[in-house]
């Protein structure tokens, strides 16, 4: 008899220190996942709205070495849309942050939902593009007539320095091309 007495009492103890337990880790879940927040905010760049939210993050290391991007942009055939680049070349260094604008706008008188796809020349150096935000991670929807202004958050990666094949790269092509989401 005994027994089940302190089987009952070992299930009561067992019940009651689960839903203190779970108590005590819904208190805490807030405030460990803001602080969580706050240390991945200080490691990482963001671009919200096509605005860099922290804009101090940077590669683990800058070179000396430099490359001249060309940006090229391209619309698809039939596509009601002008698509340009606010910077048709731009000299960076390797493993410095670096922002490239662009500007978009919609020519008919209808909403159109498109996308961007990127291509680069060599594309041997795309293991070492680093893209911490662009446009094209996403679809874009314009209205009739409205203009759009869009960044591009990039770096090139250092350790492009110890690839044999690329260590004389000097000029590379971004081209993006815009065409209709159904394409």
């Amino acid at each position: 008899m005994r027994f089940l007495n302190f089987k009952k009492n070992k299930f009561l103890i067992f019940f009651f220190f689960n839903i203190i337990l779970i108590t005590f880790i819904f208190i805490l879940a807030l405030p460990f996942s803001n602080y969580l927040k706050q240390i991945r905010i200080k490691d990482n760049q963001f671009v919200e709205n096509q605005i860099v939210i922290n804009p101090e993050v940077n590669s683990p290391q800058i070179l000396d070495r430099t490359m001249d991007i060309t940006m090229n942009t391209q619309v698809a055939k039939n596509f009601p849309l002008e698509f340009e680049s606010l910077q048709k070349k731009i000299q960076i260094r390797i493993g410095e942050n670096t922002i490239a604008k662009f500007k978009a706008t919609n020519k008919s008188k209808n909403t159109v939902i498109s996308t961007a796809n990127f291509f680069t020349n060599p594309d041997k150096i795309n293991p070492y593009l680093i893209k911490t935000e662009c446009f094209c991670f996403s679809e874009q929807q314009f209205k009739a007539g409205e203009d759009r202004e869009f960044t591009m958050v990039f770096y090139i990666d250092p350790s492009i320095s110890k690839d044999i094949e690329l260590s004389d790269l000097k000029n590379v092509e971004f081209t993006y091309v815009f065409s209709s989401l159904e394409e």
